[in-house]
This record gives C-alpha cells, structure tokens and sequence, in this order.
C-alpha cells in the first residue's frame, strides 16, 4: 500500500536497479520523491534513442508512480569537488577515486536540501555490490559516516536496500513492472581493491573541504 505523505526526500538517483528499487522502497516508506542526477562529466550509457539510464528509469518510474514522483529531475553537474579532492591531489597523496565521487554526490544534494528545506537524503548504496564488486564507498563504514556527515546539517540519511540481495532488488522493480536489467554504465573504479585505512584517512582529509565548501556556497546564496 502507498501512502501519500507531505514527507520529502531528495533519492541520489543513477537509474540503476538499486537507485530506482530505492525510488520504490520510500514511496513505500510515505513520502513524496525528488530524484537527483549527479553528472560528473564522465560519459553516460546512452539508449538507441539518445535518452541516458536516469532518463529511462525515470519515464518508467513516472508512469507507474506519478503521483509520488515530482516530475522534474535535479540534474546536477559540477566538478569543483572532483578537482580539489582528486584531480589536484593526484600524485601528491594517497586519492580514493570511488570517496571522490560519492562525496561530491554527497555535497551537492546536501546543498540542493538546505536550499529547498528538504530534510531527508536516501542512496541506493546496497550491501551486495559492495560485497562483490567491491565498491568501497558502498561498506558498512562510509554508509556510517555519510550518514553522519548529512546529520551535520540535520539531514536525515536512508539507505532502504543496503541489506537486500540482488535478486531482491530484481524483484522489487519487476513487482511494479519496471525494467530489472542493467541501465547505469559501471564506474570506472568498480572491482578495484582500496586499502580500508587509506580510504578513512581520505575521507577524513577531504571532510574539511566539504564543510568548507558547503559554508561558502550558503553563504553567496544567502547575500
């Protein structure tokens, strides 16, 4: 049973299985669906009609669930972040590509919320992707401290397919007759080992310029 809530939240959405199962776990859970489209500048997998996976999965995620879906998709592109944590500290010191990205996701939908007084953020980061192609960005432990990074601006963080295997996934779209195969082109860092510690001790390096960051651009939006 759906239920039509004034509850919103913002879905980092790629248009993969996982971040569209995710679309359908929170209409679920009651609330009203923004989805956000981070584009890094990296190509897209693009369709026969020129239409990218988000394009797709949200046309099939519209017509099932229009009247939870906002209609308008953030489309969000912007490589400060990728620049001053990853291309300007390559070859200076130890850069986690996969945390790169996540956290330039991570600010940018933190920025669309405080603007549009959004208090709720919820990512398809799922266990079993973590598990076997070893997205480290996707462990148990940076789930934990994004979450912790989004309470610092009082977001609330969800994570609704974390524990669910892919053949759950699979079934949760089928379900609601939304296509199951995969859309989303895979990052280029996916199956690639990161030592677990250097991963931590950039995540915590970079943090300081993510805050920063995030205080310069409310403060510009707010003059």
């Amino acid at each position: 049973m759906y239920m039509n809530s004034k509850k919103k939240v913002l879905i980092l959405f790629s248009g993969g299985r996982d971040s569209s199962a995710t679309v359908i776990e929170m209409i679920r859970a009651g609330y009203k669906v923004k989805l956000f489209t981070y584009r890094s500048g990296f190509p897209e997998l693009v369709g026969r009609n020129g239409d990218s996976a988000p394009d797709i999965r949200h046309k099939e995620l519209l017509n099932c669930f229009s009247e939870f879906i906002d209609s308008d998709r953030v489309i969000k592109v912007n490589m400060y972040l990728i620049r001053k944590l990853g291309i300007e500290k390559t070859n200076k010191t130890h850069v986690v590509y996969p945390i790169v990205l996540a956290l330039a996701i991570h600010v940018n939908a933190i920025l669309y919320c405080i603007k549009n007084n959004i208090k709720h953020i919820a990512s398809g980061y799922s266990g079993y992707q973590a598990k076997e192609e070893r997205y480290i960005e996707q462990h148990d432990t940076f789930c934990n401290l994004s979450r912790a990074f989004l309470a610092e601006y009082n977001i609330k963080y969800h994570t609704p397919v974390i524990n669910k295997t892919k053949e759950e996934i699979i079934d949760i779209l089928e379900q609601c007759g939304i296509s199951s195969n995969s859309l989303e082109s895979k990052s280029v860092f996916g199956a690639v080992s990161f030592d677990i510690n250097k991963a931590l001790e950039f995540w915590e390096e970079s943090l300081p310029i993510c805050r920063e960051y995030i205080k310069n651009i409310k403060f510009f939006k707010n003059e």
